[in-house]
């Protein structure tokens, strides 16, 4: 099978009527989108160019159109969002260097807060220990879910825009290049069931599918299981992390304590099992085998998150002009893009290949492999 031509990554929600990544998928678009990044065009040329039918060529726009991917100008076709050609990515790597590095050295200088704010959390407190919690704190809710919020403020990126079909996202192309955002821990995923807030942060993994929540739970949606059913099982299982983030319990006490039903708690477990969700001491007692942080706790990781990046904002701004002036070279910036709705992407670079050099040298300790191959972090959030 061909291996396909553009690696996209989105930030943010996409709507029911408009799937960037489905939409983008065949090679053939993907062609389109690389010829009319390079120069606008019309579809007689493109067709000429591309050796198909001006009627296949409308076919393929009028989706990407339809759905904000595509715009037109003047009879002629162009990219609606950024897409790096390899030239462009190498254009921007001394960029990405430097500020990977700056970057880096905030987060060493911060990592003794980071280690106060960990002693604190409720489940350390405990006396229950998760290497990977440097990560989740640093990577995850940092630099990633936080990053965006702040950098946000600051003016520096765009974290997301509203699109046609009810989504909201920043959606961008990396030809086939240096800069490959599936080999960096860019990808969170997160949704909040009730009071629980189930993510996932990382990398992807070979197959995919996370074998994980929120993904699972996504797994079911698509599969059409009714939406009611879904948020009550999700709820369900955040109440029994919830509990066992507490305290070890037994089956009985556990079925007890949560008034649940003994057949679908038996199913609930051996999930949570499975996923190395939870784990069985002396084949008596269940106990959460991921982090769990309360509110009180999210709220003090946050508070600290935000002092972290308003030292990012500070030297990104310093380097305003360079960091314009290098983006001015790229593709994107010819295609009328603005830079913040770019740099959203650029940004994530920067701080996946942070992390990345930050876990090989032993500063954080990275993701565990999960069940599915993959390396990531998967925790949950008790909001109030």
């Amino acid at each position: 099978m061909m291996e396909k031509l553009i690696e996209f990554a989105m930030c943010g929600r996409e709507g029911e009527k408009c799937r960037p990544y489905k939409l983008t998928a065949p090679l053939e678009r993907q062609r389109i989108l690389l010829l009319i990044n390079s120069e606008p065009a019309n579809a007689e040329h493109i067709a000429e160019r591309l050796g198909i039918s001006v009627n296949d060529v409308m076919k393929h726009i009028e989706e990407l159109l339809r759905c904000g991917l595509v715009i037109e100008e003047d009879g002629k076709f162009r990219p609606g969002f950024a897409i790096f050609t390899v030239k462009d990515q190498e254009v921007l790597l001394p960029l990405i260097y430097e500020l990977t590095n700056d970057v880096i050295n905030i987060i060493k200088q911060w990592l003794p807060e980071v280690h106060k704010a960990l002693k604190n959390l409720t489940i350390v407190r405990r006396g229950l220990q998760f290497r990977e919690l440097e990560y989740i704190t640093v990577g995850a809710l940092t630099l990633d879910y936080e990053g965006l919020e702040v950098l946000s403020e600051e003016g520096l990126i765009m974290k997301s825009r509203k699109m046609p079909g009810d989504g909201e996202y920043i959606f961008v192309g990396f030809e086939r290049g240096p800069l490959n955002p599936r080999e960096i821990p860019i990808w969170g995923h997160g949704s909040i069931f009730g009071k629980y807030w189930f993510n996932t942060h990382g990398n992807i993994p070979p197959t995919g599918i996370r074998l994980a929540f929120p993904d699972l739970a996504w797994l079911w949606d698509a599969q059409r299981v009714e939406i009611d059913m879904v948020n009550n099982r999700m709820i369900e299982i955040g109440m029994i992390i919830e509990t066992l983030a507490e305290e070890d319990l037994s089956f009985r006490d556990l079925q007890k304590k949560l008034n649940i039903d003994p057949s679908l708690l038996m199913l609930d477990l051996a999930l949570l099992l499975s996923i190395r969700y939870v784990t069985l001491l002396d084949m008596k007692k269940y106990r959460i085998n991921i982090p769990v942080l309360t509110s009180e706790d999210y709220t003090s990781i946050r508070d600290l998150s935000r002092k972290i990046l308003r030292n990012i904002a500070q030297i990104f701004k310093s380097k305003s002009d360079k960091i314009r002036e290098t983006y001015s070279k790229t593709t994107p910036a010819r295609n009328n893009i603005p830079l913040e709705e770019a740099f959203n992407q650029i940004y994530h670079i920067i701080f996946g290949r942070a992390l990345n050099e930050l876990i090989e040298k032993n500063i954080i300790a990275g993701p565990g492999e999960r069940p599915d191959g993959g390396r990531y972090s998967a925790f949950m959030i008790v909001l109030d």
